[in-house]
């Protein structure tokens, strides 16, 4: 440990405690040191640098204020996890002062809020119609048949061919994944994943006991041969798959590409779970993988995403013959989706507003996605036109969890690669992981304060990652 530390840290003129601090973070973004390695203790590494014990002494407590080690009485500091819980989505989203708070949110990703759909007119439209009393009583688990073909209408916008026999209406995105991965996978089954991935998706394997298999892939999504390599070592039952504007990446898979996962999934029988919830942003709808192979597809999509996050309204496509199964897990979880919800849903895909709002919203999020794009330059930005988030790859010695404490620290929060990971510290081939930061748009009251926090992030990003401003 003294070795690794001392190739890392180079004392020059200048606040040597600062050196210190930077050395070790450096270590830490190169791999050389692990969450839960115990560093030197500190009277050691102060003769070994030829420094004052004081000097090292605060060079430790600045890495424990930005939370990169952890000091424990009797036992020494040690590297801390790369995940903490402030960090998960789950936190974050419950936090009690979460509505109250100053800060400028970029953590979770829903729609900006122009043009929202007006939810009163809807409202009041609908108690003057005698069968509103309908939408109190118990419906078909799959939902009713007309809230169905309404959202096979809304998947011919997304290029994704379904019929209502086919079709269930769902809580939401996240319920429709539940219902696919807890119907066609038991528990100990594989699935094939990206190296960063939905966090909803890591959660639900954690309950379901599903193992994920993480898969190299290049700029443009999982690569087919890593797939079909990974599917011979650890025996795969499927793949999930986000082909466009991929959560937290940014990535949208080429025609050529989906075109050859399609094959790997076909020839290798393996289901496919594929999340289309941004499809709806693309300027022009991509052809899902699953329109390829419907006979062993689960495909979802949900309205949350691209009119309002309030609205729990999701669609789920599966194969001829496995809707029954998808149903008995509906029925063990919520029963059915409120029925209300799904026809304000229907309601405005057939009365043209929710294509008027997509538009709408298309541009309010490339206006915002422009500001934090300008703000960032010369930084590693990577987004697309109608993506919701932006992906920042850090610099060395950057970690995702340091650089979200300094920006947290400041008013601004965002979330660190780690809670997208899907692999520890190194991946199957070795590489080491991405240092990066989901930036999402659409928490941001308006675009003056996405220009606020975009300009603290930039501040930030201009410092070296163990000098931070004092915070009053």
């Amino acid at each position: 440990m003294m070795t690794i530390l001392l190739d890392h840290i180079s004392l020059a003129s200048g606040r040597k405690y600062r050196q210190i601090s930077e050395g070790i973070q450096t270590a830490i973004a190169a791999g050389r040191l692990q969450p839960g390695d115990r560093l030197p203790p500190q009277r050691e590494l102060a003769d070994a640098l030829g420094v004052t014990l004081g000097t090292v002494s605060r060079a430790y407590r600045e890495m424990d204020d930005l939370g990169l080690t952890k000091g424990e009485i009797g036992r020494g500091t040690f590297v801390a996890r790369r995940e903490e819980d402030e960090f998960t989505l789950h936190t974050l989203h419950n936090r009690p002062d979460r509505d109250t708070t100053d800060c400028i949110r970029f953590d979770l990703n829903f729609p900006v809020p122009e043009g929202t759909p007006d939810l009163a007119a809807m409202l009041a439209d609908l108690s003057h119609r005698q069968a509103l009393d309908e939408m109190l009583r118990y419906q078909p688990t799959a939902g009713l048949m007309r809230h169905r073909r309404a959202a096979c209408r809304w998947l011919e916008r997304l290029n994704m061919p379904a019929v209502p026999e086919n079709l269930a209406i769902t809580t939401g995105a996240q319920h429709a994944l539940f219902a696919a991965l807890a119907s066609q996978l038991a528990p100990g089954d594989a699935l094939a994943v990206d190296g960063y991935t939905y966090p909803g998706l890591i959660n639900l394997a954690g309950v379901l006991h599903l193992r994920l298999v993480p898969v190299e892939g290049d700029s443009e999504g999982m690569r087919p041969d890593a797939l079909a390599k990974a599917a011979a070592r650890h025996r795969l039952k499927g793949v999930y798959l986000i082909p466009t504007l991929h959560n937290p990446t940014t990535i949208t898979m080429s025609r050529e590409r989906r075109q050859e996962l399609a094959e790997v999934i076909r020839r290798l029988d393996l289901s496919l779970i594929e999340d289309d919830v941004y499809g709806g942003m693309e300027q022009e709808a991509q052809t899902p993988i699953a329109a390829a192979v419907p006979e062993r597809s689960l495909y979802l999509t949900n309205l949350s995403k691209t009119l309002a996050p309030g609205l729990r309204l999701g669609f789920l496509v599966v194969p001829e013959g496995l809707r029954a199964a998808v149903e008995r897990v509906m029925a063990a979880s919520i029963w059915m989706n409120p029925p209300l919800m799904a026809e304000i849903g229907a309601r405005w895909i057939d009365d043209g507003t929710a294509d008027r709002v997509i538009v709408c919203k298309r541009r309010a999020v490339e206006r915002r996605m422009a500001i934090v794009a300008g703000k960032l330059a010369g930084h590693e930005l990577h987004y697309r036109p109608g993506s919701l988030q932006g992906w920042l790859r850090l610099p060395p010695p950057w970690t995702g969890e340091t650089f979200a404490r300094q920006a947290a620290a400041q008013g601004v929060q965002v979330i660190p690669s780690s809670n997208f990971s899907t692999f520890g510290s190194f991946s199957a081939n070795g590489q080491q992981p991405v240092e990066a930061v989901r930036i999402c748009i659409g928490p941001p009251k308006n675009e003056a304060e996405t220009s606020r926090g975009a300009e603290i992030l930039a501040a930030i990003l201009a410092k070296s990652p163990g000098r931070r401003e004092p915070f009053m």
